[in-house]
């Protein structure tokens, strides 16, 4: 009898620790998504940029929420050495370029294999990734351009 009471005593223990480190990754940030999509209005095309995920960063205690980061601004909320990716609803007719040209630095890697060239691929996605130490918590803003649309203004927050 005492096997049996040291082994559920054991698997109650695991499942704990399960549990716990389950819920650890739950609070860790995850990849943030910007969906990019481009609207005619007044026979003028403007890129219009949203979050829309299944996982909002924003919502972590050390990220204080989206008072200064709005959803429907495609405002994501992320942590250094994360990645924040945008995509093109119509990924064959619009390519999209990102521009650090509202006055914060580019704060993503520029060498290696995880090195961001700023411009969507040809299925209209972009991938990059935050530099590690050296990259300041803030608000960092952008323009997404695409040929022939006026660009439109985002940002996002490093926490």
């Amino acid at each position: 009898m005492p096997s049996r009471l040291h082994l559920r005593n054991t698997v109650k223990l695991a499942a704990l620790a399960l549990l716990l480190l389950n819920t650890q990754a739950w609070a860790e940030a995850r990849e943030q998504k910007v969906r990019l999509d481009v609207k005619n209005k007044d026979g003028q095309c403007q890129v219009v940029a949203k979050f829309k995920g299944d996982h909002d960063n924003c919502d972590n205690d050390k990220a204080e929420g989206r008072k200064d980061c709005k959803k429907d601004k495609g405002c994501v909320c992320t942590r250094r050495e994360k990645r924040i990716s945008w995509q093109m609803k119509d990924k064959k007719k619009y390519p999209f370029e990102i521009r650090f040209n509202q006055g914060s630095a580019d704060p993503f890697v520029k060498s290696g294999e995880n090195k961001c060239d700023l411009a969507g691929n040809k299925q209209g996605k972009l991938r990059c990734r935050v530099k590690g130490k050296g990259v300041p918590e803030g608000i960092y803003r952008y323009s997404i351009h695409v040929p022939g649309c006026d660009p439109t203004h985002a940002q996002f927050k490093v926490y």
